[in-house]
């Protein structure tokens, strides 16, 4: 396009040209220039331009989309997507994409393709390399995976048929026993927080008599402590990033029963805060999200095992299946919606091999390990000198 236009009472012209792609509506190159004092300058500048324009957006093409370009892209596809119709919270998806610009920024003015199996590889390697376990690794590759589908089926990926994280083998981690306190380090913690008179004691020990989030504990109001039925109501959960107070982790309520010790625990909470909404003080620790500083630094200083908040969670359900409680009252007690989640505690507290090794028997009949002494085991080995031919 060619401009006319005056300047000191002289007329000059203006060329601005742009070219878009034909494959993609979003790419586009536009050059301009001025001051050329005939049309004729001005058209031979405009061919020019063109020509360079062209150039550049074949050098584009074939190069492909960037990363980064990508990424916004997803980002805002999942917004609409996902966000939007409640699937997934706007918390979470920026939290996906703030871990995938953390481990890929180095590529957001790079093209996708250069983003090969071999670069996933070497980038899942360094995730490994730096402490990331296995799981947090696995969600990263999933979200990867789920960029380059949308890109590839939208159609702003060109020549690739699947995502490059395909040929990327993770490689778990070692397994690590979960941290889990025995019933003897349970009952040193919290009668060690009653002697010191701890700030955090009652918070501690509801949270190992119920099973309750700390989130949930947080949110806990009088009004749902029934202690006429013995019942409490765990009905919302708060949100220490947000601020705010939002619905139980598995999105529905449910009913924690109150024991004769909960009772007294409960009770004595009431004398100090019943006339506050809440049940327990509002820490500033416990609102920032730091109330697992808080207990590890306490077991610390008592010499227990350094645990976080949501293990207190974990001793309660392992010692309610140890204790003989049913699974499926400790699964609704906890709020768990799946089996698989429940199974893990299941295995920690180790009640599905529990007695199992009694069906083997290696002593004869009538002897028992107490049984066997000196004057035993030696006839033991004779008999079986005896039966060899051999010397013992």
């Amino acid at each position: 396009m060619i401009q006319e236009y005056e300047k000191d009472g002289k007329v000059f012209y203006k060329v601005r040209v742009y070219v878009r792609s034909t494959e993609n509506s979003d790419l586009r190159v536009t050059k301009q220039a001025g001051g050329f004092s005939s049309l004729v300058d001005a058209k031979k500048e405009e061919t020019r331009l063109r020509k360079e324009c062209e150039r550049e957006l074949h050098q584009v093409e074939v190069r492909g989309i960037l990363w980064g370009d990508l990424l916004g892209e997803w980002h805002d596809h999942c917004l609409k997507t996902k966000v939007a119709t409640g699937q997934r919270s706007k918390l979470n998806q920026d939290d996906y994409l703030g871990s995938l610009n953390k481990w890929f920024g180095t590529y957001t003015n790079k093209p996708v393709n250069e983003l090969n199996p071999f670069v996933m590889a070497q980038i899942f390697e360094k995730m490994k390399s730096t402490g990331l376990c296995y799981g947090h690794r696995k969600k990263i590759k999933q979200f990867v995976k789920s960029v380059f589908d949308f890109g590839i089926q939208s159609g702003l990926v060109k020549g690739l048929q699947r995502s490059p994280t395909f040929d990327v083998v993770l490689g778990r981690d070692g397994e690590k026993k979960p941290e889990i306190l025995t019933i003897i380090e349970i009952q040193k913690l919290i009668r060690h927080a009653y002697e010191f008179s701890h700030p955090w004691r009652r918070v501690w020990t509801v949270a190992l008599m119920t099973g309750m989030r700390s989130g949930e504990l947080l949110a806990l109001t009088w009004k749902d402590v029934d202690f006429e039925n013995r019942m409490m109501n765990v009905n919302k959960s708060h949100n220490c990033r947000l601020k705010t107070i939002k619905s139980t982790k598995a999105g529905y309520w449910r009913q924690v029963p109150i024991s004769e010790d909960l009772e007294r625990v409960l009770r004595e909470q009431f004398g100090e805060t019943q006339s506050e909404e809440h049940v327990f003080p509002r820490f500033w620790e416990w609102e920032k999200g730091l109330q697992a500083k808080i207990l590890r630094a306490f077991c610390f200083i008592h010499g227990l095992p350094s645990i976080k908040f949501h293990t207190l969670r974990a001793c309660f359900a392992t010692q309610m299946l140890r204790m003989g409680v049913e699974p499926a009252k400790v699964m609704k007690i906890c709020g768990w919606k799946e089996l698989k989640t429940m199974q893990h505690y299941v295995r920690l507290a180790g009640i599905e091999v529990q007695g199992a090794t009694e069906a083997m028997k290696v002593f004869p009949l009538k002897i028992r390990p107490q049984e066997a002494s000196e004057e035993v085991l030696p006839s033991l080995v004779e008999t079986k000198v005896a039966a060899s031919g051999g010397t013992p």
